[in-house]
Formats: structure tokens, sequence, C-alpha cells
């Protein structure tokens, strides 16, 4: 079984499969550089007040966020506000309304924009307009902190309210109120633009490993194509059962495997281009509503598990219909459309989003939680349940088809 897992799993990187996989990695080669480089509107101020653009502004900025990296606890916050109101930067802000706005950077981002969140929950967006630090509740630790926690929950209600869910009951309310209490504060702060430009990228670019999946997978069980099925193939009863298992297991470590070429080449992009640091960050001062006492480095990590958890469930999806069809170019098309739908389906504020696999790598897996009677349950482990489930169904249906699969 083992020699012909191996063998299918070869079959499975043929030309197409191939090109597919490179075509990926050189768009996004393409897309990381040209954008951020080519791009004028990126650009840092540095520890003079000076404008760097290009891709040397990233290494500017880590530079300069020295300065800002600590523990947001009330000497901080009091620190802070000294330190920004007499910087160049404010007043460099104060001039150019729009800096931040397009592709703009300053080390004041990272802190600024949380303890702006207390003040604005849900309304809270990027922006010069959202840097100011002119807040009384800065005057202690204590008072932030509550402010923050307010900030959270009111979002969290506005979000449940607004994508038209079933409102929370008055015990939900308190369990709600209990995991926020518990939010580990003060929070740590640090430079983590690497790891932010690498999560943006991952987002824009993780439908494209499904359509990759799409054209390498289509052909897994196919009768027309020199990687599906063949006479030899069913020419033994056993033997095809066995086949037929080995080729599901080939492609998902197929899947597996491409998988960790996309996020290797996203890696070595945005580690060359802005450096990665800040994994031991809070995870609120990236995720502002995240209630999960966890660091961004964690949130990351959940993301591209969360992200491999849905390739796998689309991948058996995809070989699934080349099962059912039996056509290459049915299978590929099928598989693409859904592709098409799904991230259509995934612009929407439906709720129901969360149940796709385009979905499984998302921000939801850091932010979002379900509740089950009074428990809350992470949108992270509801993920795994899903791909238990959806992976369990294909894996069902494929197991059922081998015996009724004819060439003719």
């Amino acid at each position: 079984m083992r020699m012909l897992v191996k063998f299918e799993y070869r079959k499975l990187w043929n030309r197409v499969s191939i090109v597919a996989v490179m075509a990926m990695c050189i768009l996004s080669t393409l897309h990381t550089f040209i954008y951020l480089n080519m791009n004028s509107q990126w650009r840092a101020i540095d520890k003079n007040g000076e404008v760097v653009s290009g891709l040397a502004s990233y290494r500017t900025l880590k530079e300069a966020c020295k300065d800002i990296e600590g523990t947001v606890d009330g000497e901080y916050l009091l620190d802070l506000k000294k330190q920004y109101e007499a910087s160049a930067d404010k007043q460099y802000l104060d001039k150019h309304r729009g800096f931040l706005g397009t592709g703009g950077m300053t080390k004041y981002m990272y802190p600024n924009y949380f303890i702006n969140y207390a003040y604005y929950s849900y309304y809270m967006s990027n922006g010069n307009n959202k840097m100011g630090l002119d807040y009384d509740f800065l005057d202690s630790e204590e008072a932030f902190y509550r402010k923050y926690r307010e900030a959270v929950k009111e979002q969290i209600m506005y979000e449940n309210q607004y994508a038209g869910l079933v409102k929370f009951t008055d015990s939900q309310i308190e369990a709600l109120d209990q995991k926020i209490a518990g939010i580990d504060t003060p929070v740590r702060v640090a430079y983590c633009q690497g790891i932010s430009n690498f999560m943006n990228w991952y987002d824009i670019e993780y439908p494209v490993f499904f359509f990759v999946a799409a054209f390498a997978l289509a052909c897994t069980y196919a009768k027309d194509s020199l990687s599906g099925i063949n006479e030899l193939t069913l020419s033994a009863a056993k033997g095809r059962k066995k086949d037929f298992r080995a080729r599901w297991i080939a492609g998902n470590l197929f899947t597996a495997s491409a998988y960790m070429i996309f996020i290797g080449v996203l890696l070595i992009e945005h580690g060359a281009v802005a450096t990665f640091g800040g994994f031991g960050a809070s995870a609120q001062t990236y995720w502002f509503h995240c209630i999960m006492n966890i660091n961004i480095g964690t949130g990351m990590l959940f993301k591209m598990v969360g992200g491999l958890l849905g390739a796998l469930v689309f991948a058996n999806f995809t070989m699934l219909l080349s099962c059912l069809s039996g056509n290459l170019k049915v299978a590929s098309l099928a598989s693409a459309l859904t592709v098409a739908a799904l991230t259509r389906l995934s612009d929407t504020y439906s709720q129901m989003k969360l149940f796709y696999p385009l979905q499984f790598g998302s921000d939801a897996v850091v932010e979002d939680f379900f509740f089950c009677g009074k428990l809350l349950v992470p949108y992270m482990a509801v993920v795994l349940i899903l791909t238990v489930i959806y992976i369990g169904v294909f894996a069902f249906l494929l197991g059922r088809r081998d015996k009724k699969y004819y060439l003719n």
C-alpha cells in the first residue's frame, strides 16, 4: 500500500499540476514585490521624522518601533501620550491628513490604533483621525482596560445583531462578560508589519490555491487523463478498492505538500521584505476584539492550520467530483466554478459563510466563536469539527463509488 500511495502521489505531480503550482508561486512573488516596491505610497516615518519610501521603509519602521515596544500598562500609557504629542510623527500626520490611508506607516500605528479601538469599538478604522490620544481614560491603566473591554463587548453584540443571528440570552451574555473579563492585560505591543503583510497577502491569495487544487486533482479519478483511471486500475476486484484508497491518500498528501509550498513562498517573500517580529505581541493588538489569550504568532498559526484544513476539504470535494464525473474537464470546470462561488459568497455578511472551507483560513479562526448553550466554542474548534464531517462524508461517498466505476 505504501508503494502504491507513493506511485499515485508521483503521478499527481504531472505537467498540469507543476505548471499550476509554479504559476501560483510566480504570481505571488510578482504581486508582493511589484506592489510593495513600485508603489511609492508605501512609506514610513523614521526616527528622525524623515519619510523613507519603497522596500526600505519596512526596515526603517522596524528600527523606529524599538521605541514603542513594551507592555501597555499605566506607565506606558502616560509616557506614550507625552511622547506622541511631542513627536515628529504627529506633526507630519497633522499636515498630511491622508498619509496613513494611502500606505503610510508610523511606529505609533501599533499602540495608538489599539488605544483608539477602546473609544471607537466597531467604528474603528485606519487613518490619521484614529491616532489621537486625547482621552481621559488614559489617565489610569484600570480605566483604559475597562473601556477596552466595553468596546470588545459592544462590537461582539453589534455583530451578532447585524448578522441577524439569534440574540444572546442573559446567561450567554453573562458567560461572554466573564470571558472578556478574563482577557490577559496589560497587553504587549510590538512591531509586527511582516506578520501583518503575510496575513493580508494570505487572505488575498488563498483562493488562488483552491484553483490550483481544482486543476491538479481533477485528474485523480478521470477516465480521460494519463494520471487517472485505466484498465489496469480496474483489472482486479481487490486491486480496484486498494488503488482508489491510495489515490485518495495521495490526493490529500499532494494538497498538503502544495499548501506548504504556498505558505513557504509567502513566508520567504514577506520575511525578505518586512522581516518577521512581534510573534509574542498580544493578539488583541492586531485582532482588537479577540477574546482568546494568545499571541500574534499563535493567531498566525491558527490561520495557517485552518487554511490547510479548508484546502483538504476542498481537495476531497474535487476528488469526489472527479470520481463521479470520470471526466477531467467536467471536474476541473465544476471545481473552479465552486471556488468562484465560494469567493463571492465569502464577501457577504451572512454567518453561513463560516461553514465554507474558504473561510477556514480567515481571521475568523482567531476572532469568532459560537455559543453551545452557555459554552463559548472558538471558531477554530468548529473548523476542526467541520473538517472531520466534510472529509468523512466525501470519503464515504468516494468509497461507495469504486464498486460501480466502469470505463464504458
